[in-house]
């Protein structure tokens, strides 16, 4: 069901799995509209996207550029991205490689591998959609990592079921299901070792500061893989590298 601002010129369309709405104005489609860190952008073809307090002022953004002539709305597609070719072991574009945000996205990853979701992205933060797949029934789709990482410290998803059209809910949540296919380790076997100690880690994240100064981008890419990329250890890394930041402040 299309969501219409009665009223107004333009509707709002269902998002897609990236999290991105269609915005139709005057009935032809003009771009897209999404959130970010609780504000809202507008994006059309050929223009540079902008940001808003709520959704209708991003759409109404796109109102006010049809009606300049910058976008032409006749069939203009909503330029939304496809879903990356597998785990992209990285932070999300937006996102800036500093220490916090390698921990909580070092914690985020190490709970998926626990439950059972692949990330096709990287993290994006607490409150932001997350293109993941769940790994019990290949669904695609977006989650946000605040309503799976639980509240109050008791670590259980919201809601307690995975996604619509899932396996039914007693195969969710039967131990065995997820123990076929989720791979837990104490220690790193990978090709490329991943820190699994405090030293180990904190070596890395100094690498990693030395290349976001030095703007070494080959150097940043692989470092970070070290820290976010797949790795059947990926709790005790995250403990790792918790432990590292807590050191480096003592």
């Amino acid at each position: 069901m299309t969501d219409i601002d009665t009223g107004s010129r333009y509707s709002i369309g269902e998002a897609d799995v990236t999290g991105r709405y269609p915005v139709a104005v005057d009935g032809r489609q003009a771009g897209h509209i999404y959130r970010w860190h609780r504000r809202w952008h507008a994006a059309a073809p050929g223009c540079k996207e902008t940001q808003h307090e709520d959704r209708d002022l991003a759409a109404g953004q796109l109102v006010k550029l049809i009606d300049e002539g910058a976008v032409l709305a006749e069939g203009a597609p909503a330029q939304t991205p496809t879903p990356a070719a597998g785990y992209v072991p990285q932070l999300a574009p937006r996102l800036q490689p500093t220490p916090g945000n390698i921990r909580h996205a070092a914690k985020a990853l190490a709970r998926l591998n626990e439950l059972g979701w692949e990330p096709l992205e990287g993290y994006p933060g607490a409150d932001n959609r997350w293109l993941m797949r769940c790994r019990l029934c290949e669904w695609v789709g977006t989650r946000w990592w605040s309503h799976l990482r639980g509240r109050n410290g008791d670590n259980r998803p919201r809601p307690s079921y995975r996604h619509d059209g899932c396996i039914p809910m007693v195969e969710q949540v039967a131990p065995e299901k997820l123990a076929k296919l989720v791979v837990t380790a104490q220690s790193c076997q990978c090709k490329v070792a991943h820190p699994t100690t405090a030293d180990t880690a904190a070596a890395l994240l100094k690498s990693v500061a030395r290349a976001r100064r030095a703007k070494d981008t080959p150097s940043l890419t692989a470092d970070l893989s070290r820290l976010l990329g797949p790795c059947p250890a990926a709790t005790v890394r995250a403990a790792a590298i918790e432990a590292a930041l807590t050191a480096a402040k003592a």
